[in-house]
């Protein structure tokens, strides 16, 4: 997500450099960005980061896998609760509607009692 953002304010300041000062200083300042990147400086640091990724992408990924099931668990939990407290509606004193907060029953299908007078023509 921060690579992305980055991207996105150099380009966009690329965009406005660009713009003001004409194509020239567009390609020098596009030549310098080139030239730091690919300098040897910045790229040990970005093989070392990519090492240190790769490094701790199991164990991260480990983690967030058993933080979703911990959320899984607990989100089952509580929609079980409800369900055996409100018999299977969720909580309907949370909830408003036509179907008197019982969002699995539709009481009455919006368009079942027009008939083709009062039914709009959506044809185009």
């Amino acid at each position: 997500m921060m690579n992305k953002i980055v991207f996105a304010a150099g380009m966009a300041a690329g965009y406005v450099l660009g713009t003001r000062a004409g194509r020239e200083s567009y390609e020098v300042l596009k030549a310098r960005a080139e030239s730091l990147w690919n300098s040897p400086r910045v790229q040990e640091s970005v093989s070392g980061a990519t090492g240190v990724l790769k490094e701790k992408l199991p164990a991260v990924s480990e983690q967030t896998s058993g933080a979703v099931k911990k959320a899984q668990d607990a989100l089952s939990g509580v929609l079980n609760k409800d369900a055996r407290h409100d018999g299977g509606a969720g909580r309907s004193a949370d909830v408003t509607g036509p179907s008197g907060g019982k969002p699995g029953v539709v009481a009455d299908p919006p368009f079942e009692n027009q008939s083709d007078a009062t039914r709009p023509d959506l044809t185009p």
